[in-house]
């Protein structure tokens, strides 16, 4: 098992911690000269989607998880469940609503996604760094509005951001979603 220190975490990386994978979503450090640095990471676990603070020394040692990559495309969406379809060998897999957990509202049918598997066991899916989605619901659009008003809007798949105030219904917009902000309007 490959072991490494908590000064070489990144985001994106699975911790086995406490015999179950966790996938880390942010890191600080903290400390002075005099003090030992001390590593603040968020992690998500991967089986129940719960997301924790842990803390680490700076010269502490932790089990990274061998995780398999392959690409999945999203086939549809059962009551609270997802069917993907393995691109390489064509299995279907599902994924509980739950195990999604807030990132269902940027996975849409037919697109394809890097999933994460663990002993040949599905256990997440990585977003884009951004997705396209189209505004359902929002106020009529503004002219000549400044850039720094913003309103909100529903989205496909029941997200809701702040948006400029031209943008208008049924426009494609551009969100990051690590941050589930607005980017830019999608020339159609």
């Amino acid at each position: 098992m490959t072991t490494i220190l908590s000064t070489e975490f990144r985001r994106g990386i699975t911790l086995m911690l406490d015999g179950v994978p966790h996938m880390i979503e942010s890191l600080r450090t903290s400390g002075t000269a005099q003090t030992r640095h001390k590593m603040h990471v968020r992690v998500r676990n991967l089986n129940t989607n719960r997301v924790v603070e842990r803390l680490f020394a700076e010269n502490e040692r932790v089990i990274v998880a061998d995780l398999e990559t392959r690409m999945v495309q999203l086939s549809y969406q059962q009551d609270d469940k997802l069917v993907f379809t393995d691109s390489e060998t064509y299995d279907e897999m599902t994924m509980t609503a739950a195990q999604i957990g807030e990132r269902r509202g940027f996975l849409k049918e037919n697109e394809t996604y890097k999933a994460f598997y663990l002993e040949g066991k599905l256990l997440d899916i990585e977003l884009p760094e951004n997705v396209a989605l189209k505004v359902l619901d929002t106020a009529a659009p503004q002219k000549g509005g400044s850039q720094a008003s913003y309103k909100t809007a529903k989205l496909e798949g029941g997200l809701e951001v702040m948006v400029p105030l031209f943008i208008g219904p049924g426009d494609l917009i551009r969100v990051d979603t690590a941050e589930r902000t607005y980017i830019c309007k999608v020339a159609e």
